[in-house]
């Protein structure tokens, strides 16, 4: 037996997503088909009948014929809960339909939920809605009219600037990585999205919307719809229902699952609970109405449905349901769920990332996520101090990160990782956890780089100013002006012939002790070694002497020298080389 194919439904805010539902939920009432669309917890079922009814002729012309009951399409609360609605090993949802509209493109929404299907691999198809928006665009009188029929009655005017507008978009897709195309013109759905046109206000285009979901399911999709006994689920929302107290909105997407039945949930701390009762909403309702809910005895999948059960405050969404017929049964189970939950975590005494989520499905999909980088350890819970010791037990400074989805951070985590400089990067959007740790990193990288050549003598020349020798040695304290490149305390000096004469004690500006002097800046500068009149003299210049070992660090981080610096780095090598022709030279790899 086949459950039907499950289709979360996301996209920019006021792009037509609920719009969309709604025209799709409508379509029973307008095929006289009172009840025969069914809009369950967070989602709406279309049948295999309705689809025909609307769609047959698309289904015949591509020579599709339905075996699975229909399509379950799922509005989700939000981009954590569509990356959390995860089972074992991949996606809940077999495929997600990506509402734009076609007059705004690729939104900061939009580009969100695309990096969230690339991140999570989940296959998708676009409705491109608004599509009655375009100037000139005329649509026929009847329900549901043939975007591929409409398309070829419209003026030529239209035509061109929908063609404009839709290749625009598909332009914009490319540059994200997505090759796309109109669905009528693909060969090939496993290398190209489809992108289908429609009007969630006209209703144009959904009979196409509906074929390419289905074709795709019989075609793709077929093996992994096969239902067995016990029902399995996710949590999507957790809920607080006046007179219910704690409720959970479900996917149950395997199996048939019923009142009074044991149910087993997953998660930090796994747990066996009864069903009480089981609520969907009344037909083509909001779901989100309290009052509008009915009672229902059982539900198979696939499906949406609320649960009501005992002592479920400590529940999380994302966590994974399992059904039992009796509590022996329900205690297998649970040793099920917590040796799945076991062998998706990870504690391995290597250099690597910690990774934190509040449930197996979010745990799987940040590992999925950051499978490319080392994990030390990646487990259910809440960010704790054992966490932020075992990051800093990383020797590798770019793995020193415990980074959490869809948790929160307390005020005693932020203020012991700041105590043991550990980096704590948290949201509830996935693919914005990898790119914030990508950038971290580069800051890190260019931070290590920075205390790298700031550990050695920078390139650096000074002229001594006429008629300011304050002292002749024993340090020599003279007046003299940065030429060029960079000179800070401690720094061995040399004359242009390549002699060292000793080392800069101190420099004062304006009578004030300064660490360095960059290019312009008037100094008083101390160095212990010369007697000024005899190894300088006044208006001599000075290089800083540079090692061997500091001249091969310095050309490794070239890049973070300053135009100035890296001019004196080369008459300084042109010094040194003129004793050693080979200084720098040798063991030095770029």
């Amino acid at each position: 037996m086949l459950r039907s194919l499950i289709c979360v439904v996301v996209g920019h805010i006021d792009h037509g997503k609920t719009s969309t539902l709604d025209v799709l939920r409508n379509t029973a009432v307008i095929n006289k088909e009172p009840g025969m669309i069914t809009q369950t917890i967070s989602s709406t079922f279309i049948p295999k009948e309705t689809i025909k009814d609307l769609a047959g002729i698309l289904l015949d012309k591509y020579n599709v014929k339905l075996s699975t009951p229909g399509l379950l399409l799922i509005d989700t609360p939000g981009h954590a809960a569509f990356s959390t609605m995860r089972q074992r090993g991949g996606s809940i949802a077999d495929i997600a339909i990506l509402l734009v509209d076609i007059n705004e493109g690729i939104m900061p929404q939009t580009k969100e939920c695309l990096e969230i299907l690339r991140a999570l691999k989940t296959p998708f198809i676009i409705a491109l809605n608004k599509i009655d928006k375009i100037q000139g665009w005329s649509t026929e009188q009847n329900q549901y009219p043939l975007f591929s029929k409409n398309f070829e009655n419209q003026s030529e005017t239209a035509r061109d600037l929908f063609n404009e507008k839709f290749y625009t978009f598909v332009g914009h897709l490319s540059e994200h990585g997505f090759d796309s195309d109109r669905f009528d013109n693909i060969v090939d759905f496993t290398k190209q999205i489809a992108i289908v046109p429609i009007s969630a206000k006209t209703g144009e285009g959904i009979p196409e919307l509906l074929a390419i979901l289905s074709g795709l399911a019989e075609k793709f999709f077929k093996k992994s719809l096969i239902l067995t006994e016990k029902a399995k689920g996710t949590i999507l929302e957790v809920k607080e229902l006046k007179g219910m107290g704690t409720t959970i909105d479900t996917i149950i997407y395997d199996g048939k699952i019923s009142k009074g039945d044991y149910l087993v949930i997953g998660g930090a701390n796994p747990s066996i609970t009864k069903i009480k009762s089981l609520l969907q909403p009344r037909p083509l309702k909001d779901m989100r109405i309290e009052k509008e809910f009915i009672y229902v005895d059982e539900c198979q999948a696939a499906t949406g449905v609320k649960i009501v059960g005992q002592d479920m405050k400590d529940v999380v969404s994302g966590s994974p349901i399992r059904t039992a017929k009796t509590e022996q049964e329900a205690k297998a189970v649970l040793e099920e769920i917590k040796e799945e939950q076991s062998e998706a975590e990870i504690k391995r005494d290597i250099n690597g990332l910690v990774l934190k989520a509040d449930s197996i499905g979010a745990l799987e999909a940040l590992i999925s996520v950051f499978k490319e980088y080392s994990i030390r350890e990646a487990k259910i819970g809440n960010i704790n101090k054992e966490d932020i010791l075992n990051a800093q037990a990383n020797t590798d400074p770019f793995m020193k990160v415990v980074i959490g989805f869809n948790i929160p951070v307390s005020e005693e985590c932020t203020s012991i990782s700041k105590e043991y400089s550990i980096r704590i990067i948290t949201s509830d959007v996935i693919y914005r956890l990898i790119e914030e740790y990508e950038e971290w990193t580069k800051n890190k990288t260019r931070e290590i780089e920075q205390e790298k050549i700031n550990s050695v003598t920078r390139p650096g020349k000074i002229k001594l100013i006429p008629g300011c020798v304050f002292r002749a040695n024993n340090p020599a304290i003279v007046g003299c002006e940065v030429v060029s490149g960079i000179v800070h305390s401690g720094a061995h000096m040399m004359r242009v012939d390549g002699t060292e004469i000793g080392i800069v004690k101190q420099l004062q500006q304006e009578g004030e002790n300064v660490e360095s002097g960059k290019v312009g800046d008037r100094l008083a500068i101390s160095i212990i070694g010369p007697t000024i009149g005899r190894q300088v003299k006044e208006n001599d210049e000075l290089y800083t002497d540079i090692s061997e070992a500091n001249y091969k660090i310095l050309m490794k981080y070239h890049k973070l020298l300053t135009k100035t610096e890296q001019q004196c780095l080369e008459e300084i090598i042109a010094i040194k080389r003129r004793k050693d022709e080979f200084f720098g030279v040798m063991d030095y790899v770029e």
